[in-house]
């Protein structure tokens, strides 16, 4: 008798060695949830991005800030791992900052918006929405606040609450103005553009859309977003954490969040 898909999951989360935290669930025909321990509050990494350009399409929206206005990209404000602030300063539109810092994780863009922003903001604004376990405390690579206590904060269930329910908004599944629809339809448009395709889509040949956003630290790898593919539609979001002093890293994490979504996608082929 062959697994279950919620043994096959439960499986590969007790033999990682850290924790893994899972959701998978179906957004269309039979449903389907796996759940492993989704309300337990990990550190972000990048998947606090996508609360922070939510924020920010409203925060421009209540200012009547167009997204084309541009905000200057500063000297200091430039990290050495930027791929696309590299040539210096530099004025940018809000819709080009917010789109490096999703589709390319660029923290120079996230450390803009999160300073123009403001964490006190941010933090209104997702509890604001339910996001109850998220919290942002420090700027993209500050090494010093984490040392000091302060980090940045999600769970699956809030990311798949809020990415879900953008998702359900673009499509008209859920009822909200035109405005909440439009900004809905641009964060799922920006998730599609992420070019990281090393996590869930690395064992994936079958080119499905998927609309996500990974993030890693030296412990820490996520990634998690909506897959569609012939008409199915279905959520997969891969947390894993707490590896330090083992054999693993954030690399190698990544090969098992691949391997986890590799397992979902053939159990989706045969629904």
């Amino acid at each position: 008798m062959s697994a279950t898909i919620s043994e096959k999951l439960n499986d590969m989360a007790a033999a990682f060695p850290g924790k893994m935290q899972l959701i998978f669930r179906t957004l269309n025909g039979a449903p389907c949830e796996v759940a492993i321990s989704p309300d337990e509050r990990v550190v972000s990494a990048s998947t606090i991005k996508v609360p922070v350009f939510a924020c920010l399409l409203d925060s421009l929206e209540e200012d009547g800030i167009s997204l084309d206005a541009l905000h200057p990209v500063t000297k200091e404000d430039i990290l050495n791992d930027t791929l696309v602030f590299d040539t210096g300063a530099r004025a940018a539109s809000w819709y080009e900052i917010a789109w490096w810092m999703i589709v390319n994780s660029d923290n120079t863009a996230a450390n803009v918006l999160m300073k123009a922003l403001t964490f006190q903001k941010i933090n209104r604004w997702c509890k604001a929405h339910d996001l109850l376990s998220t919290r942002a405390e420090r700027m993209m690579l500050d090494y010093a606040a984490i040392r000091q206590g302060r980090n940045n904060y999600i769970s699956p269930s809030d990311y798949a609450a809020l990415v879900i329910r953008e998702d359900r908004l673009s499509r008209g599944e859920e009822y909200g103005s035109e405005n909440e629809r439009r900004k809905a339809s641009l964060l799922m448009q920006f998730l599609r553009g992420n070019r990281d395709y090393d996590a869930l889509l690395r064992y994936i040949y079958e080119q499905p859309v998927c609309a996500h956003k990974s993030g890693d630290l030296d412990t820490v790898a996520h990634d998690a977003g909506i897959f569609e593919w012939h008409g199915k539609r279905w959520f997969l979001g891969v947390f894993t954490s707490g590896f330090d002093g083992t054999d693993m890293n954030y690399e190698t994490a990544r090969a098992w969040i691949g391997r986890i979504s590799r397992i979902v996608f053939d159990y989706m082929k045969e629904r």
